[in-house]
């Protein structure tokens, strides 16, 4: 019954939308489609191109470099999206993303190992802005009701690309030519996410014509709900210190079970169309519902508790073998990518239009990646997997405490804005 009462409830409100935002949601939704697709590609072959070459250990350096990467583009990101179209903007990164990799590609093949940086470098970079712009995009659109509703649906459409583009990764790889060649067709779908997204019409083209603040800074727009939003980036912080530290734990198995490039992208394929399963099944079977019948706030509390006891039974039984740690790591990104992502989303909500995005600018595009830069730099220095371990448990019981804080000032926030939501 109540499975029947949400697909009526979507399809209520749906119809209710008007004819430029369903097309901006149909479309928005297929781009981030064939953006998913085509990333457990390019992932698999620049996580495979640069474990071959370097090793594990080196990836906490890589892991360094991406975060400076990602800073400086940001910068300028945000100066170029003032004065430009998210059309533009989006078309520009994907430009910029296919001569990158082209350029890259063509240089490892040349025998130059340092390009495998470049390569992995630009991948975290691009798939960070390229994912906000959409996200940023649609959330412009949608109403809280509304976008509580549909998270689920459109992220299992994402989840449905990127299961895909996994399978084809793992089955196809030595056929569409190795790690380099599967790079490439992942490449071509980047710029066909590009043209679903250009057609999704000029309506909402300016997103920052919201609430006439243009000029704004995204830190002066936060200023009146900075500890909420403090809050919030110590949840992404703590989030991030954790799905890191089991990543760097499953590379240094991975490496020392699997040994070729090309066993690797297989595998690293497989894994992602587990991840994105994973991912797929709590956006259609449990999100939807979830988030009808049961606080956020509640949620949020499970997600942590859930890290916890799994990596515990994990580690204690299996840390030295492979499959156990690479179903924890399967299941940390799983939820990071579905359960965590809407139930985040949702925190946004109580903030009016130029406070959510100055505090989706700041957390999702800064701090989200600085803390995987800080605890890269800690992971540069100390490798034990002990380490690794006791680091892990000590984040995830830091980030159940943190949210006590959190629903509080949420509590706040929502009574300080309540006239304007």
């Amino acid at each position: 019954m109540a499975n029947k009462n949400y697909f009526d409830d979507l399809k209520k409100m749906l119809l209710e939308l008007s004819s430029e935002k369903k097309r901006g949601l149909i479309l928005g939704s297929i781009s981030l489609f064939f953006l998913f697709f085509s990333y457990p590609m390019i992932r698999s072959a620049a996580e495979a191109i640069f474990l071959d070459t370097y090793g594990a250990k080196k990836s906490p350096h890589v892991w360094f470099y991406s975060i400076i990467a990602l800073s400086f583009t940001v910068t300028l990101f945000n100066k170029f999206q003032t004065n430009n179209s998210v059309h533009k903007v989006y078309w520009g990164i994907g430009s910029i993303t296919a001569v990158i990799f082209c350029i890259a590609l063509y240089f490892l093949h040349s025998g130059q190992n340092i390009f495998a940086y470049i390569f992995y470098i630009w991948k975290e970079v691009y798939i960070v802005l390229m994912v906000h712009s959409v996200l940023a995009f649609i959330n412009s659109i949608l109403s809280y009701k509304v976008a509580k509703t549909i998270y689920g649906p459109m992220g299992a459409l994402g989840s449905i690309g990127g299961i895909l583009g996994g399978v084809i990764t793992s089955s196809s790889s030595s056929v569409l030519g190795g790690a380099e060649g599967i790079a490439l067709i992942g490449t071509f779908f980047i710029l066909i996410s590009c043209s679903f997204f250009q057609m999704t019409g000029t309506k909402f083209d300016q997103l920052d014509k919201i609430d006439n603040r243009k000029n704004e800074s995204p830190l002066h727009s936060i200023l009146e709900v900075k500890n909420y939003v403090f809050l919030i980036a110590l949840v992404i912080i703590l989030t991030q210190f954790c799905i890191n530290l089991t990543n760097f734990k499953f590379n240094i198995l991975l490496e020392r079970f699997v040994h070729t490039k090309s066993e690797k992208v297989s595998y690293l394929g497989n894994l992602y169309s587990a991840i994105n399963g994973i991912s797929l099944f709590m956006q259609v079977l449990i999100i939807p519902l979830l988030f009808n019948i049961v606080k956020n706030r509640t949620i949020h509390f499970f997600i942590p508790i859930f890290f916890f006891l799994v990596s515990g039974l994990s580690f204690s039984f299996g840390g030295a073998t492979l499959f156990p740690v690479m179903l924890t790591f399967v299941l940390f990104k799983g939820t990071d990518y579905s359960l965590f992502a809407a139930a985040k989303e949702m925190l946004y909500f109580p903030l009016i239009a130029r406070q959510k995005f100055g505090a989706k600018y700041v957390v999702d595009m800064l701090i989200y990646r600085m803390a995987k830069g800080v605890i890269s730099l800690v992971l540069v220095f100390y490798q034990s997997e002990t380490f690794v371990e006791y680091c892990l448990a000590i984040c995830l019981i830091a980030w159940i405490f943190v949210l006590i804080p959190l629903f509080r000032q949420q509590e706040k926030v929502l009574n300080q804005n309540k006239e304007y939501l």
